[in-house]
């Protein structure tokens, strides 16, 4: 009796069937007006049964490749002119997405259509808001996003549709007055990540979920030698970073009748303030490093002169050749598990020209064949939530729990649930620095926060905490 494919078995058949009509069209097997073999002949050649084959021709007609003649057969699509889509990113997604490889299974299967890639330095946003950055597709992160958001730059970016096979908590990142933007394509939380020799060398159990930052201290210290290593380490002014410890106080910041940033003295906000800057003035686990961006921490982590650190899953991209033996976990917690959910996600800018080969792109980047691709090359987590098959390792160190943002994804949050814009919560990181750095006083700090920190015009509208719409 002859066993059924699996779902996985199923699809690559599906695909190399679909492949494999896609190239004798280019190889002029079956030219343009001609029509494809019967559905009886294809069955035969490929294997399949009749309902998988339709399948396969029903894709083929989606993507333009054929169309249906009723009572006659499937026949080859005029040939299409070709199509140039500019895609705008920064630097980033070149290493987290492998970027120009990705884009290489687009091309095959969309031949017509080049996709020519710009990436911009440093953080790219949507252009001004009377004029938009010239482009087909943008990448941007949930930060850049929101940032768009607040300065009201949403209005060049078409609307799309939620896709119900990506994580709800992802999709809420690209969402704003209930409307979706964009569609996420990785993501990740802030999380710990680990060297396991250190530990095992140390005689100390490695890190789990129930951790809160005394854990991670007491740890820290026992990790740290005082000269060449220490424990715990993270690149304090990271937007990323910092506000975790603000989330993690499980309350917002509030504003008074008159705008003014209402005090925080005696709040679960200060004490996460305080918090945060116990650890980083404690000598015995966190070194007095000044680091300018997250890169300079990895560098030190890779070293071995730092055992822990904050990251994140594309973050991980950097350690791939790093040869290093590390973990990640939970992050620690103050009252119950919250940490920032960060995501990269595409979307089609209302200006394009090309907007059904715009969409064609970033179907692909979230199709189980592109976020396949993502899985099996990078650390990144794919957005889309129910791929088939067990993941492969593509040749890479994967740590034992990679699968642990699974278990965690009821903790994300987002800059927004803190009721502040993110030009006002730079502000406030710009005050926490004095603060943390012994430069002014918690009485000085709350006075300030409340005198210089006006409510700006445009906040994103901030879930309660937990809903995530």
């Amino acid at each position: 009796m002859r066993r059924r494919p699996t779902k996985e078995q199923f699809q690559q058949q599906l695909q190399q069937m679909v492949q494999t009509i896609r190239d004798d069209i280019l190889a002029g097997v079956y030219p343009a007006g001609d029509y494809l073999p019967s559905e009886k002949t294809l069955v035969s050649q490929f294997g399949m049964s009749n309902n998988s084959i339709r399948i396969g021709l029903e894709q083929l007609v989606e993507e333009g490749w054929i169309e249906k003649v009723a009572r006659v057969g499937n026949r080859v699509a005029p040939g299409r002119p070709p199509v140039k889509l500019k895609l705008l990113c920064n630097e980033m997604p070149l290493r987290n997405l492998k970027l120009r490889q990705l884009l290489d299974g687009f091309h095959k299967k969309y031949p017509w259509i080049t996709v020519e890639t710009t990436v911009a330095a440093g953080l790219l946003g949507l252009g001004s808001k009377e004029e938009p950055i010239p482009g087909d597709v943008v990448l941007l992160t949930s930060y850049q996003f929101q940032q768009a958001a607040e300065e009201g730059k949403t209005v060049w970016l078409e609307e799309t549709a939620e896709n119900p096979a990506i994580y709800p908590q992802v999709n809420a990142l690209y969402r704003h007055k209930d409307v979706m933007y964009m569609q996420p394509l990785i993501f990740s939380p802030i999380m710990l990540c680990y060297n396991k020799s250190h530990f095992r060398e140390s005689g100390l159990l490695e890190p789990d979920g129930s951790w809160r930052w005394d854990d991670l201290i007491r740890h820290a210290e026992l990790l740290s030698d005082g000269k060449s290593r220490y424990g715990f380490c993270f690149h304090i002014p990271d937007g990323n970073r910092w506000p975790v410890f603000l989330l993690q106080s499980m309350e917002r910041f509030e504003w008074d009748e008159n705008g003014k940033l209402k005090d925080i003295r005696g709040s679960k906000l200060m004490e996460s303030i305080q918090i945060c800057k116990r650890i980083i003035l404690n000598a015995k686990a966190f070194p007095r490093y000044l680091s300018e961006s997250n890169d300079d921490i990895d560098r030190m982590f890779m070293e071995g002169k730092v055992s822990m650190t904050l990251t994140s899953y594309m973050a991980l991209n950097g350690l791939i050749d790093s040869g290093l033996e590390y973990d990640v976990s939970p992050m620690p917690f103050i009252r119950e598990m919250r940490t920032l959910g960060i995501a990269l996600g595409a979307g089609v800018l209302r200006q394009s020209g090309r907007k059904e080969e715009a969409a064609l792109l970033v179907d692909y980047l979230t199709s189980v064949e592109g976020q396949t691709f993502i899985r099996t090359n990078t650390m990144s987590v794919p957005s889309v939530g129910n791929l088939p098959g067990p993941p492969e390792n593509g040749g890479m160190y994967r740590p034992s729990r990679a699968m642990m943002y699974r278990e965690i994804l009821s903790s994300l949050r987002t800059h927004g649930e803190l009721n502040v814009s993110l030009q006002t919560l730079y502000g406030i990181g710009n005050l926490l620095k004095g603060y943390w750095a012994d430069l002014i006083d918690e009485e000085e700090l709350c006075s300030r926060l409340s005198d210089q920190l006006s409510k700006p015009q445009t906040i994103r509208e901030a879930a309660p905490a937990g809903d995530w719409g």
